[in-house]
């Protein structure tokens, strides 16, 4: 669509909002209608003077008219459509806890610090808590609050005295607040412990940042900060308001979305294709203009910022920039950053004894398995698109421990069964206990029941005590296993990835199906199999927790000696191996006679 049609599109909206707006007194509208009121006329950069004065009735009433009222007294152009509609989400308390997601530089720092002084002036006794990522970054928030007090004509009078009310960039009073041991306006950075404070509002200001969602214990430390905030705030006042641009899939905001009722409304710089990759927030006059004329698709959502513009930026920053911080589009940064796919797998059911000699994967719509798991919502799993009717036994089984067991570590368990050129995953799963009894007799007695060749033991915790320990259970349970202890080393992160990475891009790696429901039920997430695997990232600590992941990677390297690259060779030769064994047992069992009882050994009569 031509940048010349969009206009031409939005002038006709304009005029329409026009003809809505025209014979209502301005205070008489609603919120949605004063909008309409303030972007009847084609945006063009202006400062309007008559939107300097309005009557201090309708600015304490009206927060669509203080905003503009605000915008024209800091010498800013009138607010665009996108800015009004996040205003308009800001200013709705029916849903409690609101999520702003907006693209780079529509203001909604400005837009909240423009609330939170309208929230001061219609009550005074209000004690909002200001959380970023940094002490520094809340200060900055909470002076720039405090610095409209002082410029908006409206709300001078609430600037604090000193001497009389805190006047601090960090913690200040509005002159006319009841006195209280909680500020009006309290900052702190997203790592404090914050204590004998009262709230009534919580603002949440990037408090995530694109170093700190790559760690999960540092993600973990955050959240649990941000959720301890929550606990002051007061009785009848459960309300906070979140500002941020998530980083990766992992971000603890969408885990908000998900679990504790947080509503978002996205506002990306481009009008987008669909509402996929939105977790369901996308602003719904987007969704309206799109649908109503999908010629919208591609074209600047902001008035202020046209496509050749945006296009610029985005050949200065890069795509994968660009398509994050603008378009709000985590799944590139994803891909990159999350390099185990759980797509990879071919997922089946795998026997004890025997498995297809050929297994093909295929990732088309109609292969896909419709399985609950603990990896991300995009990820899918895959049923084999081809196995073949020849059948073959296992080359070689082992049970991989990863002896992680002390502390709130699992002991992790993985069986793998080798054939052909395929690893065939039988079982993954966690053990507590340690080195208790129970652990030992449960490993060796898993031995005994599958047939494993080798149980291969992670020595380096311990120095190979917990190998000693286990080989009295396995050689009364399992007399036919070895027991081998393996050493690793370098970053644990690093190790699994290249351990995983090449054999699943591949798709060698068969997994039953039952490993799945079983990994649904471990008692926290970060047990988890499916999201060890799905969250591992090169960076230290990217996991809170790895035993089972760990015992997979240390199995799969184990088992690299036995595997061949040549699929068609392994199936000739397991075939030739099959039939030998046929031709074997017929002569056994059969010893030259037909069915008949006639002898069939026609050199005898020579």
């Amino acid at each position: 669509m031509s940048q010349s049609r969009v206009k031409g599109e939005r002038r006709q909206e304009k005029a329409d909002a026009k003809a809505r707006v025209k014979q209502i007194p301005l205070a008489l509208m609603t919120p949605e209608g004063q909008v309409d009121y303030f972007t009847s006329n084609p945006w063009v950069g202006k400062v309007y003077e008559d939107d300097k004065y309005f009557d201090d009735n309708h600015l304490e009433d009206h927060f669509i008219i203080f905003y503009t009222y605000a915008f024209a007294q800091l010498n800013l152009p009138r607010p665009t459509k996108a800015q009004y509609e996040m205003a308009l989400f800001l200013m709705k308390k029916e849903n409690p806890h609101r999520m702003i997601m907006a693209m780079r530089g529509l203001s909604k720092s400005l837009t909240s610090q423009i609330y939170v002084v309208w929230r001061l002036l219609n009550d005074p006794d209000e004690h909002i808590l200001i959380m970023s990522a940094g002490k520094t970054r809340a200060g900055n928030y909470s002076q720039f609050v405090q610095k409209l007090i002082r410029i908006l004509p409206i709300t001078k009078p609430l600037s604090p005295r000193h001497n009389i009310e805190r006047t601090s960039g960090e913690s200040f009073d509005v002159a006319g607040a009841t006195i209280s041991d909680s500020p009006s306006v309290y900052a702190v950075g997203a790592a404090t412990q914050v204590t004998g404070f009262r709230a009534s509002l919580i603002i949440y200001d990037d408090i995530e940042t694109a170093q700190t969602v790559e760690s999960a214990v540092k993600t973990e430390a955050i959240d649990t900060y941000a959720m301890e905030a929550q606990n002051l705030l007061m009785s009848g006042k459960d309300e906070s308001i979140t500002l941020c641009t998530p980083h990766s899939m992992s971000s603890m905001y969408i885990k908000w979305i998900d679990e504790k009722g947080f509503v978002p409304f996205l506002i990306p710089a481009l009008y987008p294709e669909n509402d996929s990759a939105f977790f369901g927030g996308l602003a719904p006059y987007i969704k309206e203009r799109v649908a109503n004329n999908p010629e919208y698709i591609g074209t600047a959502v902001d008035e202020r910022l046209d496509h050749d513009f945006l296009m610029s930026k985005k050949m200065r920053i890069g795509k994968s920039k660009f398509k994050l911080q603008y378009g709000l589009d985590v799944s590139d940064s994803d891909e990159l950053r999350y390099p185990l796919k759980l797509s990879d797998f071919i997922v089946a059911n795998v026997d004890d004894e025997y498995a297809p000699l050929k297994t093909a994967y295929s990732s088309m719509p109609e292969n896909i398995l419709y399985q609950k798991h603990n990896g991300f919502a995009k990820d899918k799993l895959y049923k084999p698109l081809h196995t073949s009717k020849e059948m073959g036994e296992y080359d070689f089984k082992i049970l991989s421990v990863d002896t992680a067991g002390r502390g709130k570590d699992e002991i992790g368990i993985s069986i793998i069964y080798h054939l052909n050129s395929k690893l065939f995953i039988k079982k993954i799963m966690g053990l507590n206990g340690g080195y208790d009894d129970e652990v030992m007799n449960t490993i060796a007695d898993l031995c005994a029941m599958h047939g494993i060749n080798t149980c291969v033991v992670e020595d380096n915790f311990g120095d190979g005590m917990f190998t000693k320990m286990l080989e009295p259970f396995i050689k009364r349970a399992s007399p036919l296993t070895e027991v081998e202890g393996i050493k690793v080393s370098g970053q644990k992160e690093v190790r699994i990835i290249e351990a995983l990475e090449p054999i699943l891009n591949q798709h060698r790696l068969v997994i039953d199906h039952e490993i799945f429901e079983y990994d649904l039920g471990a008692s926290k997430r970060d047990f988890s199999f499916t999201h060890q695997l799905s969250h591992i990232t090169r960076e230290r600590e990217s996991l809170k927790h790895d035993d089972r992941l760990d015992s997979l990677a240390n199995g799969v390297t184990y088992m690299m000696e036995w595997m061949s690259d040549d699929e068609e060779w392994g199936y000739e030769y397991h075939a030739e191996k099959e039939a030998e064994k046929t031709l074997e047992f017929s002569l056994k069992h059969f010893n030259g006679r037909s069915r008949g009882g006639r002898n069939l050994n026609y050199a005898s009569g020579f």
